[in-house]
């Protein structure tokens, strides 16, 4: 069991819960995945949902859904999307549009960091005030 006395399977249950509300806020959002370097961020991904990145990939249920999420975003991950277009000359707003990309890429990984980072503080002020009053606080 882990430190959370919480088994397995039901760990993963969970984990798989936390990336299907975070897939379904971004999806109401409008706010594209968070991607690195052509590539989903999965650290990113795992940051905003409060778990492991390595859930993503060792979690079937977990990696099934963000595959499902990718594969709904019309993204390719890896090198299949550089395919074809080596002979096109690349203009000026190919070179906008390209940083523009890059922009909101970086704008929805660091949304998806907030996103994180909110969670954890929310979590801790709850601490905290269990640890001030010396007994358990409701939520």
């Amino acid at each position: 069991m882990s430190g959370s006395g919480k088994s397995g399977p039901l760990a993963g249950a969970e984990n798989v819960e936390k990336l299907r509300v975070y897939l379904d806020e971004l999806r109401t959002k409008g706010v594209p995945l968070p991607m690195r370097g052509g590539e989903i961020n999965r650290s990113a991904i795992a940051l905003a949902c409060g778990f492991n990145r390595q859930v993503l990939y060792v979690n079937e249920g977990a990696k099934a859904l963000l595959d499902e999420a990718v594969a709904g975003a019309g993204l390719v991950v890896g090198l299949e999307q550089a395919e074809g277009d080596d002979d096109k000359p690349v203009t000026r707003s190919d070179k906008r549009d390209r940083r523009i990309h890059q922009l909101e890429q970086a704008n929805a990984s660091l949304r998806a960091e907030n996103h994180g980072l909110r969670e954890r503080l929310r979590r801790l002020e709850h601490v905290e005030a269990v640890m001030m009053a010396g007994r358990r606080v409701a939520p």
